[in-house]
């Protein structure tokens, strides 16, 4: 099945030596922050040193732009998949995933229930190897299905709050919760580091807890065609340029002159009619 029919496909990066650096660069800091003896896959900690570290990590790790920097080591992959004109998440998220732990956890959910575009894409970065037991899971075919398709109860969050640490490391304060009986046609997607999961931002995803014997430590980071319709209104420092074509260069320079050139070519992606 192809990526249209399933919403999602597992590829080998071409180019994985910042993947295998940034997971260097973690051990490194998880060791520092923790025992010399901690590794990714061994890590685990009581809930509030656990909630502190990955703020600290999240914040050297996009510090030192590993997300985009990965991306862009990509670049002909994804400008073959998505067409020449790219933007790229600026702050992704980096997601810890301990053992036996449903707090670390979002539940399944698709990314549109919160705003999210189906022309997004996201690309989800391991830096462990990750079993079925461990990975996150996808429903196939659920991202060509319309909203209606999969109805929600939202509540509230006991432990997250709206700019709340939690909240900033992508957790949800008001989330929307699926029907219990999704599970059963969920399928988990594992990965070794040197791979990526592609997935659009309508397909039904994520994870309840990760029931195997080894920390889940990935990155997901978002891609996207730089001029479809997606309204950046409420978040409009999201993404920045990742690639122009030389003619979408020469236009807006064209139009706006070089020094205006990036900063518009981001105010053009944010096309979408408003409701």
């Amino acid at each position: 099945m192809t990526f249209y029919e399933k919403g999602w496909m597992v590829f080998d990066l071409p180019d994985s030596r910042l993947v295998f650096e940034a997971r260097e660069f973690l051990e490194r800091e998880l060791k520092k922050k923790t025992t010399p003896n901690t590794s990714l896959e061994s890590y685990m900690c009581e809930d509030e040193k656990h909630t502190a570290l990955q703020i600290e990590l999240t914040r050297l790790y996009r510090e030192n732009r590993f997300g985009p920097r990965i991306i862009q080591a990509q670049l002909p992959f994804f400008r073959d998949f998505l067409g020449p004109d790219l933007s790229v998440q600026s702050n992704p998220y980096l997601r810890i995933t301990r053992p036996g732990k449903p707090q670390d956890n979002i539940g399944y959910h698709r990314d549109t229930f919160y705003g999210g575009s189906p022309y997004e894409l996201s690309v989800l970065i391991p830096f462990v190897d990750i079993e079925p037991e461990s990975a996150l899971k996808i429903l196939p075919g659920s991202h060509l299905a319309p909203q209606e398709a999969y109805p929600t109860e939202q509540v509230v969050s006991e432990e997250v709050t709206k700019g709340s640490a939690k909240h900033q490391l992508g957790f949800l304060y008001a989330p929307k919760l699926m029907r219990p009986g999704i599970e059963k046609e969920m399928v988990p997607i594992p990965l070794k580091v040197g791979q990526g999961l592609l997935f659009s931002l309508a397909a039904v995803h994520g994870s309840l807890i990760n029931g195997g014997k080894v920390a889940r430590w990935s990155s997901d980071i978002r891609v996207m065609p730089a001029f479809a319709p997606v309204d950046l209104s409420a978040r409009p420092d999201y993404y920045e340029p990742l690639c122009r074509s030389p003619l979408t260069q020469a236009a807006c320079e064209y139009f706006y002159g070089k020094e205006r050139r990036e900063s518009v070519e981001l105010e053009l992606c944010d096309a979408a009619p408003r409701k």
